[in-house]
């Protein structure tokens, strides 16, 4: 339920030239060093390199992706990270997959099951109408709650106001909390409701086309982003330095040299203070990445050798704290008998601090038991995620907390002086969407003289 700003339009370049006369791009002596091999730092090292610039891209991980991971598990292939493309029409990542073979599916996954803990019910079509219908309620309601609750409201205050205000009690009202949220919130903005700013929740529009995935995952944009470049893996950067001269970078006891570099690491990675600056950032950037926070949705992937459920399921826990509130049937993309449990916001962050992988997987599958009143058999594989705890991502995505505005977001756009910076992060309208990364390392090849990429599905972005 995601919406997103059409923004590719003002991206979409008229110029005919490749490269910008005058411009870094057009120097032969330019040399850029691009911190981070996600598909913020992919996408500009594709297009900078493609126009024939020397680009080194510095990865602190051993793969390609950052926060898009293809990984097996048993039988089956599954993304550990981002998994769809949020719409497919004016999306680069959309066109750069066509333009390299990727082939992309709708999503069309059956939803079957929809589980009420505190009365041990489940319902169907009903139970979705419900939900749909106050999500759709609440967001028409945003601009009088903001009016009426102020610019330090949380989405839970909005929500608790709401529902009084609609005098729902009892199931109505537990299904309409579900909607807000875990629909609204804690699975699409993956912050916690009771931290996420009610004055800039649900500010976006939608791409149009519709959700759909990667066939075979988002590892085949990845490796084709990465095709070709030069790629230094394992040497997390602690240092970012310029001067008049130059650039210079700090990683894994070496030393890296150039005349510009683009910082494409994650939010939480600036919020934790791992990678320094010379001269440090500003008080005004500083400032803005204290006020930000990262979110945290997360997976529990469970396999089996025989799919003994029908559909995917939403399970509305007793006590409203998004217990492991959506598992999704992955089984006709992944390969084999798959669902994947997401969760995010407030029951992410206790999951991550206190319990154990084994803990993760037993309890969904205790609630996978709840919810289909049988037996689960125990998965012949499994994977959990830990994008929280992370030292390289730091959460999932960024999202606005009661205090921060659109403002913050907007200050991590802006270079200093030889230092760009790119990343979901550091685009408003689609932060937390890969499509946002793609557009961040577009506009900043751009920036540095790329007038019109060569790129093959990127030619015209």
């Amino acid at each position: 339920m995601r919406s997103l700003l059409l923004f590719p339009v003002a991206l979409t370049v008229a110029c005919s030239a490749p490269v910008d006369p005058g411009s870094p791009a057009a120097n032969p002596d330019t040399k850029v060093l691009i911190v981070g091999a996600g598909v913020a730092g992919l996408t500009a090292a594709r297009v900078l390199h493609d126009a024939g610039v020397d680009v080194t891209v510095i990865e602190a991980r051993d793969r390609v992706g950052g926060r898009t991971w293809t990984n097996p598990v048993g039988d089956a292939t599954v993304d550990m990270g981002a998994a769809w493309l949020h719409g497919t029409v004016q999306n680069p990542v959309a066109d750069f997959a066509d333009a390299h073979g990727v082939d992309v599916v709708p999503d069309n996954m059956p939803w079957d099951h929809v589980y009420d803990e505190a009365s041990g019910q489940s319902f169907g079509d009903a139970a979705w109408t419900a939900m749909e219908d106050a999500v759709d309620k609440f967001t028409s309601a945003l601009p009088d709650l903001r009016a009426a609750l102020g610019p330090n409201a949380s989405v839970a205050d909005g929500r608790d106001r709401w529902i009084a205000d609609e005098g729902l009690a009892g199931k109505d009202a537990r299904f309409a909390a579900y909607g807000i949220d875990q629909y609204l919130v804690e699975l699409e903005y993956a912050g916690p409701v009771d931290l996420t700013s009610l004055a800039w929740v649900w500010r976006e529009e939608s791409l149009k086309g519709g959700d759909a995935f990667p066939v075979g995952g988002y590892a085949g944009v990845v490796d084709a982003l990465a095709d070709g470049l030069d790629i230094v893996l394992e040497h997390p950067v602690t240092v970012v330095r310029q001067d008049a001269d130059g650039v210079e970078i700090e990683a894994a006891g070496e030393t890296f040299t150039g005349s510009q570099v683009l910082v494409t690491v994650p939010v939480g990675v600036l919020k934790a203070g791992t990678l320094t600056f010379d001269p440090p950032l500003s008080d005004a950037r500083q400032a803005a990445i204290d006020r930000l926070d990262t979110a945290n949705l997360e997976k529990v992937v469970l396999t089996w050798d025989t799919r003994w459920w029908d559909g995917s399921l939403t399970f509305v826990d007793k006590d409203g704290d998004g217990t492991f509130p959506e598992f999704y049937d992955v089984s006709s993309l992944a390969g084999a008998p798959t669902l994947v449990g997401l969760y995010g916001g407030r029951f992410a962050r206790k999951v991550q601090a206190d319990w154990t992988d084994a803990q993760i997987v037993q309890g969904a599958v205790d609630t996978l038991s709840a919810a289909f009143d049988r037996a689960v058999p125990a998965p012949t594989a499994s994977f959990v995620t830990h994008w929280t705890n992370d030292p390289f991502a730091r959460g999932s995505y960024v999202y606005l907390p009661v205090g921060a505005t659109r403002a913050d977001i907007d200050a991590l756009a802006e270079p200093d002086g030889r230092v760009g910076f790119a990343g979901e992060g550091t685009l408003f309208d689609y932060y937390g969407n890969v499509h946002a990364a793609s557009l961040s390392g577009l506009r900043e090849a751009h920036r540095l003289g790329v007038g019109n990429p060569s790129t093959p599905g990127l030619k015209g972005w």
